[in-house]
């Protein structure tokens, strides 16, 4: 019943986008996909920089966050989580409302594009920003300006409104020519399955407990992401044995997060002992901790092209 309600979704969003939409791209593999593929077999690390943040004084999902963070972190991903409005425009929002990151009110998708862009950025120490959230099309150029990898989360509460959201950003990113830079993020296989086919020039994050999450995915196109709290050494070696990389998160709320016990006792080598155990992909509140103890393992990603 749900692989029914995708496919209608996925075709009448196709058939409704045709007037006017970009082309739609060759099936091919990702250009990503060599670079991921250099990373794991040069011993290399990426480093995942949860909501574009590297500092408590950068809004979420902010261009000074954005900026900052690929500034300090040489091809850093930056996790970005991306809403729409009423009037069908595509911007930058972490929760379903304004409230608690914004001086605006009430829900993403019952506000427009002007009231969301009259709205001012607050970030985490309580500093209020002069800035708006940035739509997408802005923070796909702020990534690129400074070289690092976008990573688009599509987390709606339903399977059919993330192929919808999909849709959306998928043409967006083909009209900014940043394919080569982005990365789907997705929940479920059967999410996995149709933003791939969506969107075969694009890397997908794709949600998995065990291998089979790997059937009817190409693993050229997949990042595996193995969850947050309880490292997998056993699936990390799984997915990359079947040339996957994987990805692991030591994000989460404060005071439970993997970030947080890793530094009581102030000393993080724990970042070290995920990538010794087959981590390609660590997705962090903490960025410049993890920098810090995988520094040269940072450079020998950077010496894979993109």
């Amino acid at each position: 019943m749900i692989r029914l309600s995708l496919a209608t979704v996925l075709m009448a969003s196709t058939v409704a986008g045709c007037a006017g939409a970009p082309p739609v791209a060759p099936a091919s593999a990702p250009r990503l996909a060599a670079y991921f593929d250099c990373v794991r077999e040069r011993g290399g690390i990426a480093i995942s920089a949860h909501r574009a943040q590297s500092g408590e004084d950068q809004p979420e999902n902010s261009i000074q966050a954005i900026e900052a963070t690929g500034r300090a972190i040489p091809g850093a991903i930056l996790e970005m989580d991306a809403a729409l409005t009423r009037d069908g425009m595509l911007v930058m929002m972490h929760d379903d409302s304004l409230d608690r990151t914004t001086t605006g009110r009430g829900r993403v998708a019952d506000n427009t594009l002007a009231q969301v862009k009259a709205a001012r950025l607050r970030a985490p120490d309580g500093t209020l920003t002069d800035a708006a959230p940035p739509t997408l099309e802005e923070a796909l150029a702020a990534a690129g300006r400074v070289g690092a990898i976008a990573s688009i989360d599509l987390k709606p509460s339903s399977e059919a409104a993330t192929l919808i959201l999909a849709r959306q950003v998928v043409d967006q990113v083909r009209r900014s020519g940043a394919q080569a830079r982005v990365i789907l993020i997705t929940y479920t296989a059967e999410s996995a399955r149709a933003v791939a086919a969506l969107a075969p020039e694009m890397m997908i994050s794709a949600g998995m407990d065990d291998v089979s999450g790997l059937d009817g995915l190409k693993a050229a196109q997949i990042l595996a992401w193995t969850g947050a709290g309880e490292p997998r050494p056993a699936l990390w070696r799984a997915v990359g044995e079947r040339g996957v990389e994987a990805q692991f998160g030591t994000l989460g709320a404060p005071g439970r997060r993997l970030d947080d016990a890793y530094a009581a006792d102030g000393d993080v080598s724990e970042y070290r002992t995920l990538f010794e155990h087959g981590v390609t992909v660590i997705a962090t509140d903490e960025p410049l901790a993890v920098k810090g103890v995988l520094g040269a393992e940072l450079a020998a990603a950077g010496r894979c092209p993109r």
